[in-house]
């Protein structure tokens, strides 16, 4: 949405690409997190140095929501400004502007307007260790293509020059060898043809390939997070859409002497029928991959209401796999129950009238029971576990010392 008055706020939601969040000026000057007084400064002064009706945006890749970046990109000690925007009279194009200050005035000495209309990338690296900064940009057409173009530029004689260019669909910068340099690791191909993850450095102003791997090329991208393993390595998981309803996870590291996916001497890992992202979910650092299975007496159906158990896993580079938590789920009304640790692989789910039960497979006991109902006719003899606007859930049995009323959890499931 857009409110053409003055400087324009937008918020973009992307699904695949492009770019993640807009602010107007106006908005970055008042935000409480900006305490640096040469950025507030620059920020002021953005108003008559950027043309009319200017939107500041920020790259997908980045968790700041960032579109100022201050640094000395050559190493004089003169810091320069980097102005990520773009300008909707001119169709949306982006725009990339350096500015220098002197005596306290910024002003502009150099721009360039890359072609593309959103930002996926855009990050400053020492990546040859040389002390100049490379500048790396990821564009693409717009917020949906899974296709983009990255851009590596170097700050010479007060200019940008581009140095590096080439397609991807996913890009990570990190120390994937643990030689103290950053990689970068590209993924490109195309679709029902080759998908390949590639290892590169960064010498002498080009890309040097270090090592590749194949990657499933049925697979639709839907998104690519860096992170670590169980191990302490270095790793790409990419989160894909396979057919109608399953999902794979692949896992980019380095081994050592090649780059290589997690898990595939042991032939890759499990398929899963649930839109289950990785992430690290209990924020120990280490990336989780969700995985699904069905629990005993379940014939697996092209239905929402087939009541998955979902697992969290930790994974090392020999793939060897480490499992975190355990889920009985429910796709349809979106919601799950968190099983201790003790009673993962050793219970069922059965389906009831409006509810599911979770029972002990070595006794049939009941464990614990969710119902919902419509949220005008509650039945309070039973204990109410959550409330939506349209929807009451609530346990009908005494609480299990193993399953309290706090393992239940409304979740909207990532599409």
């Amino acid at each position: 949405m857009r409110k053409g008055i003055g400087w324009v706020t937008i918020l973009l939601i992307a699904l695949l690409a492009g770019c993640d969040l807009v602010k107007s000026p106006n908005e970055l000057i008042t935000s409480p997190q900006q305490q640096d007084e040469q950025k507030r400064n620059l920020e002021q002064q953005l108003k008559v140095l950027l043309p009319p009706s200017s939107e500041l945006v920020t790259p997908v890749q980045n968790d700041k929501n960032q579109s100022i970046f201050i640094e000395d990109l050559d190493g004089d000690g003169q810091q320069e400004a980097i102005v990520l925007y773009r300008n909707p009279q001119q169709k949306s194009q982006i725009h990339i502007a350096v500015l220098q200050e002197e005596n306290a005035k910024w002003h502009e000495a150099a721009h360039i307007e890359p072609n593309g209309q959103a930002i996926d990338y855009f990050g400053l690296h020492d990546l040859d260790k040389d002390g100049v900064m490379e500048v790396v940009v990821g564009l693409g057409e717009s917020e949906f293509e899974t296709k983009k173009q990255m851009m590596i530029y170097v700050w010479q004689d007060r200019s940008l020059k581009k140095t590096v260019e080439r397609s991807y669909e996913g890009l990570d910068i990190s120390d994937y060898n643990t030689d103290e340099k950053l990689e970068l690791l590209l993924v490109d191909g195309e679709r029902r043809a080759f998908y390949t993850a590639e290892l590169f450095h960064y010498e002498l102003g080009d890309l040097v390939s270090l090592s590749a791997v194949s990657l499933n090329s049925y697979a639709f991208h839907k998104r690519m997070k860096s992170g670590k393993l169980n191990d302490g390595n270095h790793a790409l998981f990419v989160d894909s859409a396979i057919g109608v309803n399953a999902m794979l996870t692949e896992i980019i590291a380095y081994d050592g002497t090649t780059l290589i996916k997690v898990g595939a001497e042991q032939g890759d890992l499990a398929y899963k029928s649930l839109p289950l992202y990785s992430a690290d979910r209990n924020e120990d650092g280490i990336m989780e991959v969700g995985e699904t299975y069905l629990p005993e007496g379940w014939v697996e159906e092209d239905s929402t209401e087939t009541p998955y158990i979902v697992r969290y896993v930790t994974y090392s580079i020999n793939g060897t796999s480490k499992q975190v938590t355990e889920r009985a789920t429910n796709f349809e009304h979106t919601f799950y129950i968190d099983i201790p640790e003790k009673w993962h692989g050793k219970v069922t789910i059965k389906k009831i009238e409006n509810g599911i039960q979770l029972v002990s497979l070595a006794n049939n006991n009941l464990l614990f029971d969710v119902i919902w109902a419509n949220k005008e006719t509650p039945n309070s003899a039973h204990t109410i576990l959550k409330e939506t606007k349209d929807t009451i859930y609530y346990t009908t049995i005494e609480e299990h010392p193993d399953f309290p009323v706090e393992a239940f959890h409304l979740e909207q499931f990532e599409l």
